[in-house]
């Protein structure tokens, strides 16, 4: 064999192919479908994400390569190039139990610690640390209006442990402005406290002592764009309160960090902490903070509870696998993985085990901390980067041109642009364009909740006044409970027939496949008829189960003579029950509805409403 000369090009013999021609070779394909339609995703920020890129792609992108590597950790390289920290929140409510929770972290798996302790700041923080080393882990804390006690009262016990403010590691979450959008209420010394915290974490290059909150934008339901753009605006406002107060702006920025909520769409939640870097830094040259460094810039990445769903909890794990992914290649330096099911229940010990889990795994086992950078360079991600940088800098603008953030939520513009996103979202979940796997497709069937036992808040879908955290499939779980609560009530859950007619298997098969997820999604039970000898007699077999809701499974060609046939035969034996075609007939649906079919569900029903209209119908409420 030939050896190959080094200075070859790899695949050399192959011309080079234009992004004129891959597109040419895609229209073929389509057999003139729309190029537009079939293969372009149009994101919630209306940015167009093409099917592929091109080198082509990154020639008006130069600008982006001097943030390429940015977030690299130097500070200690036997870490990895892309280390970060898997850190554990914990809610304190009695000391000595949180105590004991934080060391079985540390213990399997946790490099940080981050404390809730809002409205309990006045805990004895000797107990509350007691032989946690704060030189091996990171130490951080939530708190309300006593942050500033609080994180003085850390530093003293520290630094009579001998342990040097300098080296510690973590950060202090006091948030007046997220307190106002998420309850309405703000402290009136509430920038006072935080001129104070900075006075008193200044000196600590790896404590920061302000938080910039993003994730509860993207649990209301805002775009990613939003999210960004909002927590730069609620950044802002931190940087001309304070400032105001006497302190410099680079004084604040420094001590500043952003938590930021992760979705599962991949690529796009990667983009979106690699353009914060972007956008951040060109706020710091705004402030005329030329020293700033975009890897200085601490982001802490928190999986999302919109994501989040209360049937076919485990779904959640790889949710949040995927957003915990997304967040370490966008380049994070700390990740919180919550527990499956913390949303709807205190997390078990398996969940917290399997949350710290995913962080190791991806660390140890997927070597995600030994790569630099890897969307550097990546013709897809530094695309979808330049345009999140473009929209969110845009919207940003907007805000600022307006007054700010907080006269943007005082006159509700901020409100009223997350709702349109949301019901954008949840309109696309009630009609399966956005696939929450367990609750609007695949859902498990033999599930029923206890709705009693399930922690679920109220969703006022109007209400927005204020930012209220929810799940993308909150409608979906609410309507599903009601028919688990009329099951347990009545000792009988509300059943569907699948009635199977005609000569073409496959879409006998389709059909019934289609409308036993269709009606599982709303929690009703499934018996799927069989194959009979004539109309009759599958009639007879539908009778005999006597179900709620009977649906007829066939073609579309066979409607037009058995479909009829079947309801009228049903109809003279049974007046109640609603009968159900599955698929849209056209031609046939006049002499359906006349025979006494009721309705007729296919790909294009909206799930959520037809669902919700049949429990009507059914008096399960």
């Amino acid at each position: 064999m030939k050896e190959a000369d080094s200075s070859e090009k790899l695949f050399a013999e192959f011309p080079p192919i234009t992004k004129e021609q891959w597109k040419e070779k895609a229209l073929a394909d389509l057999k003139g479908g729309d190029f537009d339609k079939k293969l372009v995703w149009r994101t919630f920020e209306e940015i167009d994400l093409q099917p592929f890129y091109t080198k082509d792609d990154l020639k008006s992108l130069d600008y982006l390569k001097r943030f390429q590597h940015c977030a690299l950790n130097n500070s200690d390289p036997a870490k990895g190039p892309a280390a970060w920290s898997n850190i554990e929140r914990i809610a304190v409510e009695e000391v000595a139990t949180a105590n004991k929770t934080a060391i079985e972290a540390l213990a399997n798996g946790a490099d940080g610690l981050l404390f809730d302790l809002a409205g309990k700041e006045h805990i004895d923080i000797g107990k509350l640390l007691n032989n946690i080393l704060p030189l091996h882990c990171s130490v951080s804390f939530i708190a309300d209006r006593n942050a500033a006690k609080l994180i003085k009262g850390y530093f003293t016990y520290e630094s009579v442990n001998h342990i040097e403010t300098a080296r510690l590691k973590g950060s202090l979450n006091y948030d007046p402005i997220k307190n106002f959008a998420l309850k309405g209420e703000m402290a009136s010394d509430g920038f006072d406290i935080l001129r104070e915290i900075i006075e008193i974490t200044e000196d600590a290059a790896n404590f920061y002592g302000i938080t910039i909150n993003g994730k509860h934008f993207l649990d209301a339901g805002a775009s990613l764009v939003q999210e960004l753009a909002f927590s730069l605006s609620v950044a802002v406002e931190y940087i001309d309160r304070l400032t105001d107060l006497g302190l410099l702006p680079e004084q604040v920025m420094k001590n500043m960090a952003f938590s930021m909520g992760i979705g599962t769409d991949y690529f796009p939640q990667i983009a979106k902490l690699r353009a914060l870097r972007v956008l951040f830094y060109k706020i710091a040259e705004t402030y005329g903070f030329t020293d700033f460094h975009p890897g200085d810039l601490h982001i802490h990445s928190v999986s999302s509870a919109w994501t989040k769903t209360i049937y076919d909890p485990y779904v959640n794990m790889l949710r949040n696998t995927t957003e915990a992914m997304s967040a370490i290649l966008g380049g994070c330096n700390a990740l919180t993985i919550a527990p499956y099911d913390e949303h709807f229940e205190t997390p078990t010990p398996f969940s917290k085990r399997i949350s710290r889990n995913i962080s190791a795994i991806l660390k140890e086992e997927s070597f995600f901390d030994k790569v630099a950078d890897p969307g550097a360079g990546s013709y897809y991600i530094e695309s979808i980067t330049d345009k999140i940088i473009e929209k969110s800098w845009e919207l940003f603008r907007e805000i600022e041109s307006e007054g700010g953030f907080m006269h943007g939520f005082r006159s509700g513009m901020i409100q009223e642009r997350i709702r349109q996103t949301r019901d954008t979202k949840l309109e696309r979940i009630a009609q399966r364009r956005e696939v929450y796997v367990g609750t609007n497709k695949y859902p498990n069937t033999n599930e029923q909740l206890d709705p009693d036992e399930i922690y679920k808040e109220n969703f006022d879908k109007e209400n927005m006044e204020l930012l209220v955290p929810v799940n993308g499939a909150v409608e979906f779980e609410q309507m599903r409970l009601k028919t688990d609560a009329y099951s347990k009530r009545t000792g009988r859950r509300p059943m569907v027939y699948l009635a199977l007619i005609g000569d073409n298997p496959a879409m006998r098969t389709a059909r019934a496949q289609f409308s036993g997820g269709f009606f599982g999604c709303g929690g009703f039970g499934v018996i799927e008829g069989e194959v009979t000898e004539n109309v009759k007699e599958t009639v007879k077999k539908a009778l005999e189960h006597n179900a709620e809701i009977t649906v007829i499974c066939g073609a579309d060609e066979d409607y037009p003579v058995l479909g009829v046939r079947f309801a009228r035969h049903f109809r003279e034996s049974r007046k109640d029950g609603l009968l159900i075609v599955a698929g849209n007939p056209k031609d046939a649906i006049e002499d359906l509805i006349t025979a006494g079919i009721d309705d007729f569900i296919h790909i294009r029903t909206n799930l959520l409403d037809a669902l919700t209209d049949f429990q009507d119908k059914l008096n399960i409420n």
